[in-house]
This record gives C-alpha cells, structure tokens and sequence, in this order.
C-alpha cells in the first residue's frame, strides 16, 4: 500500500512539474535594422516552449526553453533571450543583434462587464475580478487564439460582453492596467473579419 501511494505521489509531482503555464512579454527588439514593438506569447510545459513572436506579423516559435529567471528560444531564424531579473530581451541572428528593454505581462481573469468610452484610450473595459470591477485601458489588443496565429488587433472586444475572459496587462495595479492581449474563451472561435 506504501508503494502505492509513493508511486501516485510521484505521478502527481510529474504531472505539475509538466503543467502548462502561459507567460507574455512586452518589449522592443531588432528588424532589419529598424528598432520596433514586439509581443511574445508563449505556453510552457516543464522546460520547453512554444508560441508566437511579433515582429512586422506573428511568427511561430520553433524550438525554446524556460530558464531559472527568464526564456530562450529561436524564432524567424534569430535567437531570443529574456531575462526577467535584469527587464532586457538580447537576440541575434540575420535581423540584427542588440539588447533592449522587455517587461512581463500581468495576467487577469474575470467577467467583462462594460465597455465605456474614454477621453484619453478609445475605451475602457469594466472587468469583475474576484470580486471587485477593475478598469482597463483598450486601445488595440491582440486576440491570443487557441490554436492559429494571434491577431494582431482586436477591435471587437463588445463580441466578449458577459463572457469570462483572461487579459494580459501592462502597467497594473489595484485599480486597472493597460490592456495588451486578450486570450480568446475556450467555447469561442472568432474569425478574424466579422461574419
């Protein structure tokens, strides 16, 4: 019986150690001499990885790992390390190499509750966390979808009106954060133009 449950016990282990966990990054990186804008997306399983990175469009990550304090991984035939103690994505390859800034996203689930216009974003999204409503900023957010390419903007946030929904936040506190991606539901499969 002992063993029994040594052997469970270490299954269990197993199967968290392998769980899938979600990361996103914000940050500025290399293209063709020019200096740009990028978003990393990324589902992690133990030590590997895979997703997307944005350079002028969202590129498949080929092959890439989890390290102590950050990642590494090739994408678009360049090599990409974050490292999230020092807030710096170094890369090399036929775009350029360099070092520049890079930021980890915060994440938040909860029910979208209201969209209000702004003065200063096009709008704010009224999200219920845990409880309590949070105000986050929408500009243009990329839609993180299941299982294709992310889309780059997502202009139709009132489609997810009452739904429960994960965002990747920049810039967040207590009250709100500023609203980079947004995962799509599990029981949704938006088109990219509308129907």
């Amino acid at each position: 019986m002992n063993r029994l449950a040594i052997a469970l016990g270490v299954i269990l282990l197993s199967a968290a150690a392998q769980a899938q966990e979600r990361r996103a990054y914000e940050g500025v990186v290399g293209l063709e001499g020019q200096t740009i804008g990028t978003l990393i997306l990324l589902d992690s399983s133990g030590t590997s990885l895979r997703g997307w990175l944005r350079l002028e469009d969202f590129v498949p990550i080929e092959s890439g790992s989890v390290l102590e304090h950050g990642i590494e991984f090739t994408a678009a035939g360049n090599r990409y390390e974050v490292d999230e103690r020092r807030g710096r994505i170094s890369y090399s390859g036929p775009d350029g190499e360099g070092s520049r800034y890079i930021r980890r996203l915060e994440r938040q689930t909860g029910r979208l509750e209201e969209l209000t216009e702004s003065r200063r974003f096009s709008r704010v999204a009224m999200v219920e966390v845990n409880g309590r409503v949070r105000r986050f900023n929408v500009g243009r957010p990329t839609l993180w979808k299941h299982s294709e390419a992310p889309f780059e903007t997502f202009d139709r946030i009132e489609e997810l009106l009452g739904k429960e929904i994960s965002l990747w936040l920049a810039d967040a506190d207590n009250r709100g954060g500023r609203l980079v991606a947004i995962e799509e539901p599990a029981d949704m499969n938006i088109p990219l133009k509308e129907p």
